[in-house]
């Protein structure tokens, strides 16, 4: 019997802690730098951000898919509680935004997650100076995995994620605070697939075999079912066009999927990389997370959470979730969600802010590689020997 789409997903939704101490003093301790440095607006080191929130939705030109968009960024409005059932957030809605251009990160959720998924995250981000746009992927979320371990799956992200920075450098409000070259990614499971694709990474299958001729008969990749949907991806290779969004300056990727289709094609990857292993996942990706990072060695930043599992990094399940999926929203204690979801947080505000927290230090991202398949030689014309050609004249 194949694996169904949400048990062979490995990037689920569980409950977060309460909101970690804010004071940006500490982090700027950390991170060796102001958050001032951020914006032009006026701060004192120990202040953080009010959190707006903007919701926004748009269809894609020729596709007929709507893209759904939650948008936290800094404001000075008093936040609020509002409801998105079954979710509850707390923000101020459609607020002004604090004056001033602030970093751009784009959050895509897991195969089985939504906008919704890690929205106490990007909050926190936003109160720290940074606008962050959560979309749900309407064809691979939790309401639809049809399109699991399959070329499609990713495409439609990279499609959502191009769309989105236009939509968003474009909107009336919103483009105002963003600084279109300070943009970066943070991504989860097939997210943070969908990051190194977007920083120019190349899937090129060519571990595939090997990888599961050593795997276990438990191995979400290597069923039957899933092989077949592999190999069907692995058809579509290799590109024509390069995945790459230059625009995207950093890549941060916690427990990416399907790292067995990349080797080669990682040479390029160009933005700065973070990888974060969740290590209580207990299945292939947070292995393949740490083998790569032992792969790219200096070219990335990497985070171990020994004690974390995927669930552990995501917001608090409402009530109706948790009674659905108890194994995802219960695997953990709320102290324990608390001091993993601390340590993701903050080397994420590290990372960030090393990268994006000033035009200053912005890696320079060259273009993508021309893949258009090279036309085949034309066979060479051989010289016609002169006895053939005389003979050729008299017929």
């Amino acid at each position: 019997m194949p694996l169904s789409p949400l048990s062979a997903v490995f990037a689920h939704r569980r409950p977060s802690a309460p909101r970690p101490l804010r004071a940006l003093l500490a982090a700027a301790l950390l991170c060796g730098t102001l958050l001032a440095v951020l914006s032009p607006a006026p701060a004192r080191a120990e202040e953080t951000y009010r959190v707006g929130l903007r919701t926004l939705g748009f269809w894609l030109p020729d596709d007929g898919v709507r893209l759904d968009v939650n948008v936290w960024y800094p404001t000075n409005w008093t936040p609020r509680e509002l409801r998105f059932p079954p979710w509850r957030v707390e923000a101020a809605r459609n607020s002004d935004a604090v004056a001033g251009r602030f970093p751009l990160i784009v959050l895509s959720h897991p195969s089985a997650g939504t906008r919704f998924s890690y929205h106490d995250t990007a909050a926190w981000l936003a109160e720290h100076g940074f606008v962050v746009a959560a979309p749900t992927h309407a064809r691979d979320c939790m309401r639809n995995m049809d399109q699991l371990h399959t070329w499609q799956q990713f495409a439609g992200r990279l499609k959502d994620t191009g769309a989105l920075i236009d939509q968003l450098l474009r909107h009336e409000k919103l483009g105002k605070s963003i600084d279109p070259q300070r943009i970066g990614f943070l991504g989860f499971g097939a997210g943070g697939t969908t990051g190194l694709l977007l920083g120019g990474a190349l899937p090129d299958c060519e571990r595939l075999d090997v990888y599961c001729a050593a795997a276990s008969p438990q191995d979400p990749y290597c069923n039957s079912w899933a092989r077949r949907q592999l190999v069907k991806l692995c058809n579509k290779l290799p590109l024509t066009v390069s995945p790459a969004d230059t625009r995207i300056k950093v890549v941060a990727a916690v427990n990416p999927t399907h790292l067995m289709l990349f080797d080669t094609g990682l040479r390029w990857f160009h933005p700065r990389l973070l990888l974060v292993s969740a290590a209580q996942d207990g299945d292939s990706d947070s292995r393949l997370t740490e083998e790569l990072a032992r792969r790219l060695a200096q070219r990335a930043r990497f985070l171990r959470l020994p004690d974390a599992d995927g669930g552990a990094l995501l917001a608090p399940c409402p009530p109706s979730l948790a009674e659905e999926l108890p194994e995802l929203c219960l695997s953990v204690t709320p102290q324990e969600r608390f001091r993993q979801q601390e340590l993701l947080r903050q080397e994420l505000l590290a990372f960030f802010l090393q990268w994006l927290g000033n035009s200053e230090n912005i890696p320079v991202i060259p273009a993508p590689p021309d893949l258009t398949p090279k036309p085949e030689p034309a066979p060479a014309v051989q010289p016609e020997k002169p006895a053939a050609k005389e003979r050729r004249k008299r017929r």
